[in-house]
């Protein structure tokens, strides 16, 4: 479908500015991809303004002169779009996901918030709130907060710059001014200390002369002086205990410095290669858990020297952190020999060479990766280089890496269960309250900088070139067996994505823990999921109830290996007899409340009997286990004939015992309204739906009449919520394939109080739909919302390969992806009207009410008949 990587290029230019400009053409892509780096990170604050890089962040969105007052997301939520940025210990990125037609609007935001920023005491007022709150659920919000990061750095580093706490005390921060805003923004947000860099099918000559039009007047300022990060080496280890209230276990993390990649590229991915390596083997022990190993705190090559090898583990009960340390040190003395770890290392950089290929077949990753690789180290290429570097790792740089680990002095943290919660005491006492953040600066005033003497300037129009989807090399084949098989070549990576789906059918709807105790007894008796790692792919059987999925993907060397699992998965399989299922409170623990809803109507509508005992895991495999009705999917660097080929031969065992298409359910008990009740849940959830089978002609009328009740922004019942205020309840609408028919359904989850009030809102604009038909205004706004938005679905294999099993599995034709943008374009606003009134017209409410909530009251309170069911009902059949 998309530009083949060998194609890619990456074209550079440097504007009179300084602004540093990468150009990386994908041709193909329907969106484009926009990011901004600037050289400027968390290591760059002094004392006492721990954390000000972070916030000023969340301030570059909050408006400039042009786009003031929130308006820099316009275009982009206008037009399904994403925006985000992030801080980093030495780099911070913004960036930007719109179709390719939203280019201009793209940079014209970019160079806008550039040129004149505007910081004002509100949005101060308004970030620091969000930003406490963002602090609070990364530290104390969850469990381990803070744990390795940013824990870790305070053990390990002793100079300021390296050893600080990126976030910060909100205390300190609340006596940030504008004007300390204005200044630091006048020191790091030059032209001249940033990239722009551009992802996606444009015309690199085009793009040239709007990035020079919207950027080129941008005034130039000096670089700044770069933080000093020159640190010495730690005498000896360094331990430091922390605790915290209700965690299940002790945790340990290791801390160790990695070499500097500027100086030793190859000793730094000898040590990527390494932590790989003891996060597949794990420490010697096997009834441990297994380590989290990685380079990086936020990733492989996100900053510069020093860096961190993290080492995280989870205390096996009896085990102390001494003994973890000293298996660790014993996995270094063991892996310290090259000639034994031969087979393990080449597995390692084979996994290592795929998820770098599958990361950054990305678009918005790969123009991120792009421009941080480029402003940190002056070399965007070396992304693109980096799969090649990590082939030429020996098992003799990997041990010498394991011997260098092993000689290091590292820290070492730990974190342990206990009533109070005790944290490792910060690096340095705070600054007097007068200094000023970044390095001494000319003093800015904040209402100056966001005005400049051309004044504000007008949004670019979308440009008149549209970019259309195309499925390149699409094949779509039924075989033999009932198998339906769908191929689409796209070269991105040197990859393919595959994905399997199953109809569960009656068998299977009617049992969801048996099929879950299945899932997890394929996965051991076969190995499917270690078998694929080993040939650098992936392998994971799931089932969500309503389906038996598989997804993977493969290298393209190594696709015939990868089908041969799969043949393994689906052929007959002997169970020991007979197999008591375990309680249904084992096999539901970590099942999220949507899933325990659908399955309580699944088992409701086909009549709700329940039977216990023994089952036969044979037969039930033989009967969901059935490529009649199944779709196999592949997207990747493939040939559609030699692939179906290797299908065929694969499976050429995979038959359906009976070819003849099943029945049509009788189904029952549609209208009702469950209250399921099941404690421990902080809120209610709620799943109301209506059987509606499909109308393939009347497909893009219903698409835009969900959208408008509530799948988007500007929906209706987010509209709705939205006037209860920030902290009310969530609720969306959808449509999906459910049993052998499909349905609309809205799901919400809701505080205990607003019950009442959330449903009666549902139901209010649900009647509203046939009083209140979408006006054209509100038909178009969700038109261009939802074909835009469909774009993304090309921004990755993976995506797209995601998106054509559900389209598949729907009973669409795969190349219905490609024609919806331009049939959402087109279709009469009756259409959707009348849709809408079908789909969600009704104001009777059915479905399920799952919470720790009284039937009776519930009742009393709302005024609607439920009927009441348990969770042991649902848990069996």
């Amino acid at each position: 479908m998309t530009g083949d990587r060998s194609r890619s290029e990456l074209l550079r230019t440097t504007l009179p500015n300084g602004l540093r400009v990468l150009l990386a053409p994908w041709y193909g892509t329907p969106r484009v991809a926009v990011t901004v780096h600037y050289r400027v990170g968390f290591r760059v604050e002094p004392p006492g303004r721990e954390g000000f890089a972070h916030l000023f962040e969340h301030l570059m969105f909050r408006g400039s002169e042009s786009l003031p007052d929130g308006r820099f997301y316009d275009h982009v939520h206008r037009l399904g779009g994403t925006a985000n940025g992030s801080t980093h210990q030495d780099f911070t990125d913004y960036y930007q996901v719109v179709p390719a037609s939203a280019l201009e609007q793209a940079l014209f935001s970019e160079a806008d918030r550039m040129r004149a920023p505007k910081f004002t005491s509100g949005s101060l007022a308004e970030q620091l709130s969000g930003v406490e709150e963002e602090i609070r659920q990364a530290t104390v919000g969850r469990p381990y907060g803070g744990f390795p990061w940013p824990l870790m750095p305070e053990v390990l580093y002793d100079t300021f710059a390296n050893a600080h706490d990126g976030y910060g005390d909100v205390e300190l921060l609340r006596r940030t001014t504008p004007d300390d805003c204005a200044e630091f923004f006048d020191a790091y947000y030059a032209p001249a200390n940033a990239v722009l860099t551009l992802v996606g099918d444009f015309d690199p000559e085009h793009a040239r002369g709007l990035i020079e039009h919207h950027f080129g007047d941008i005034r130039a300022r000096p670089l700044p002086s770069p933080p000093d990060l020159r640190e010495p080496e730690p005498a000896a280890d360094r331990w430091a205990r922390c605790s915290e209230p209700g965690i299940p276990a002790p945790a340990v993390a290791l801390g160790y410095r990695l070499p500097n990649p500027e100086d030793d590229l190859s000793g730094y991915l000898a040590h990527v290669v390494l932590a790989r390596l003891l996060a597949q083997r794990g420490l010697a022990d096997p009834g441990w858990p297994r380590p989290d190993s990685s380079c990086g705190f936020f990733g492989l090559l996100d900053a510069k020297d020093p860096d961190t090898l993290v080492l995280a583990s989870l205390l096996a009960p009896g085990v102390t952190p001494e003994r973890l340390v000293a298996a660790v040190n014993e996995r270094w003395d063991e892996w310290a020999e090259g000639g034994k770890i031969t087979d393990a290392v080449d597995e390692a950089v084979r996994v290592l060479i795929s998820e770098h290929h599958r990361r950054h077949s990305d678009l918005q990753t790969r123009g991120r990766a792009l421009g941080r690789l480029e402003v940190l180290f002056g070399r965007g290429e070396l992304l693109d280089e980096l799969p090649g570097l990590l082939a030429k790792v020996s098992p003799s740089q990997v041990a010498r890496a394991a011997r260098s680990l092993r000689s290091a002095r590292k820290a070492v943290l730990v974190i342990e269960p206990a009533a109070d919660r005790i944290r490792p005491r910060p690096v340095t006492a705070p600054a007097p309250p007068h200094e000023r953040p970044g390095p001494p600066a000319v003093h800015r005033d904040a209402v100056r900088l966001a005005r400049t003497p051309a004044g504000p300037r007008p949004l670019p129009a979308l440009l008149r070139s549209r970019r259309e989807p195309r499925l390149e090399g699409l094949s779509d084949t039924a075989l033999n067996s009932g198998l339906r098989l769908v191929t689409v070549r796209d070269a991105r990576a040197p990859l393919v994505e595959i994905r399997l789906r199953v109809p569960l059918r009656t068998q299977g709807w009617a049992c969801p823990d048996h099929l879950e105790l299945l899932v997890h007894l394929i996965g051991v008796r076969t190995g499917a999921a270690r078998l694929a790692q080993a040939i650098g792919g992936e392998f994971l059987l799931s089932t969500d109830g309503q389906w038996m999925d598989v997804t993977g993907h493969a290298p393209r060397a190594r696709l015939d290996d990868w089908l041969n699992i799969l043949a393994d998965v689906v052929a007959p399989t002997v169970f020991p007899q007979p197999v008591v299922p375990p309680p249904g409170a084992v096999t539901r623990r970590g099942r999220l409340p949507h899933r325990t809803c659908d399955d309580a109507l699944r088992l409701h509508w086909l009549g709700g009997a329940a039977a216990d005992g023994p089952i036969d895991l044979a037969e039930l495999h033989r009967s969901v286990m059935s490529p009649l009705g199944a779709s196999l999917v592949a997207v990747g660097d493939l040939d559609p004939v030699s692939f179906t080929a290797s299908v065929e031969k694969a499976l050429l065992a995979w038959w359906a015992a009976d070819i003849s298409p099943p029945p049509r359910l009788a189904l029952s008990g549609t209208g009702d309204l469950l209250a399921l009740r099941q404690g421990g849940l902080a809120e209610v959830h709620v799943t109301l739906c209506t059987v509606r089978p499909p109308e393939r002609a009347g497909e893009p009328a219903r698409y835009l009449a969900t959208a408008i009740f509530g799948s988007y922004m500007r929906s209706r019942l987010v509209t709705r919520i939205a006037r209860r205020g920030p902290a009310a309840y969530e609720a969306y609408a959808g449509r999906e394939t459910f049993l052998d028919t499909h349905r609309a359904y809205v799901r919400a989850r809701i505080p205990d109080g607003l019950v009442k009030d959330a449903l009666d809102d549902i139901r209010d604009e649900a009647r509203r739909l046939t009083a209140d038909p979408p006006s054209a205004t509100e038909v178009d706004l969700a038109r261009e919302f939802c074909a835009a938005q469909m774009l993304s679905v090309f921004d990755s294999p993976s995506v797209l390969a995601d998106l054509l099993r559900q389209t598949v599995s729907s009973g669409l034709e795969p190349g219905w992806l490609e024609r919806l943008p331009g049939l959402l374009r087109e279709v009469p606003v009756a259409d959707v009207a009348e849709a809408g009134a079908e789909l969600y017209g009704t104001p009777r409410l059915a479905g399920v009410v799952l919470g720790d909530i009284d039937p009776g009251r519930f009742a009393a309170e709302t005024g609607l008949a439920v009927t009441e069911i348990h969770l042991d009902d649902v848990a069996r059949r």
